[in-house]
């Protein structure tokens, strides 16, 4: 039986904004809360910690899960 395994990371990625101004770009990347994965170009991934273990019930994995392997 699968189980959920919660981990924290810190994401390193590049995002190239064109904008008037360096305020401008910075505020635009600011606003997006997955500016690295719809925009950017992946870096790396830091300080990787296993957070939690916990088991799941079959029918509820595919709304807890992020990602399911």
């Amino acid at each position: 039986m699968k189980k959920l395994y919660e981990f924290t990371a810190l994401i390193e990625c590049g995002v190239v904004v064109a904008a008037d101004s360096e305020k401008e770009a910075r505020t635009e990347v600011e606003s997006y809360e997955r500016a690295w994965f719809e925009t950017g170009d992946f870096g790396e991934v830091v300080n990787f910690e296993l957070f939690d273990v916990r088991d799941v019930e079959a029918d509820e994995i595919e709304d807890l899960a992020h990602v399911i392997v």
